[in-house]
């Protein structure tokens, strides 16, 4: 009997000690859990805070106050400045930078092209080249200057002299930015091919004049006919031409000159005391 009851006592001591362990384990394993939590989610508010004060950090330093604009000749600073904060994000010179960087900035029609640096983290430079003006057309009571292309890239009020002038042919609206158009595409065609070759050879007094089909030059007292089309190699003989003449007025036809044809004539104007014209020919070139 007392065996049986030493066995039973050793039976619920060893039951009470499983179940003390069992009651024990669950206990540590929560805290175990809760502590490694815990340290997660204050490594992670850590971080957060960091990048938080990297990031004022970058803003501030790197907040746009000042750009400096140069090669700008009709285009102002403050439109080139518009641009360049064309977006809400554009107070930062890192994502300026970037964005032209990556070729998405935006670029005027007007510009050739536009270089954006860093010379302080605050502070921008923006080096323009404009595009060339090869001849402007009145607009009402406006001027609009247009490139090689016919693209209006400039439109102002005031007239810039020693700029070959348009004249004699019909075009439709005139907007900025836009390429200038016209019924006649031939002729049109032809007129800014002329006011590419005078630009090119200084011409920059011509008044170019579309009369019917063909085109002419109108240069102090001489009006050179250029024909239905106009070459280089026209334009080329007009500036010695013009130096052997001096004053003399009259009539330059070069119509018909080419590589293959090089006859040039001279027309002479009627003189105030009532001679005949004359025509002659200029030495060829």
């Amino acid at each position: 009997m007392e065996r049986y009851q030493e066995r039973e006592r050793e039976r619920f001591r060893g039951e009470n000690r499983e179940e003390r362990a069992r009651r024990e384990e669950p206990r540590e394993e929560p805290r175990k859990r809760r502590k490694k939590k815990s340290h997660k989610v204050y490594a992670f508010f850590v971080l957060l805070l960091g990048c938080i004060i990297i990031g004022v950090a970058v803003f501030l330093l790197f907040y746009l106050q000042e750009i400096k604009v140069s090669g700008n000749e009709h285009m102002t600073e403050q439109e080139i400045m518009d641009v360049i904060r064309s977006d809400k994000y554009s107070v930062n010179t890192l994502y300026i930078l970037g964005k032209y960087a990556a070729g998405k900035g935006e670029v005027p029609p007007c510009l050739e092209w536009m270089k954006v640096r860093m010379e302080t983290p605050w502070r921008l430079k923006v080096i323009v080249e404009e595009k060339t003006i090869v001849g402007y057309i009145q607009n009402g009571d406006k001027y609009d200057y247009f490139d090689k292309e016919g693209l209006v890239i400039f439109e102002s009020p005031k007239l810039i002299e020693g700029l070959p002038y348009i004249e004699g042919i019909e075009v439709g609206e005139i907007k900025l930015y836009q390429y200038l158009k016209s019924d006649d595409t031939r002729i049109f065609e032809q007129i800014l091919e002329a006011s590419r070759e005078v630009t090119k050879y200084e011409l920059t007094s011509a008044k170019i004049v579309g009369e019917g089909d063909e085109i002419c030059l109108d240069i102090g007292n001489v009006r050179v006919r250029l024909g239905k089309s106009v070459s280089a190699e026209q334009i080329a003989q007009i500036p010695p031409i013009l130096e052997k003449l001096g004053d003399r007025a009259g009539t330059l036809h070069l119509e018909n000159y080419s590589e293959m044809n090089s006859t040039i004539t001279f027309e002479a104007a009627e003189n105030t005391a009532g001679e005949d014209q004359q025509t002659e020919q200029p030495q060829e070139q």
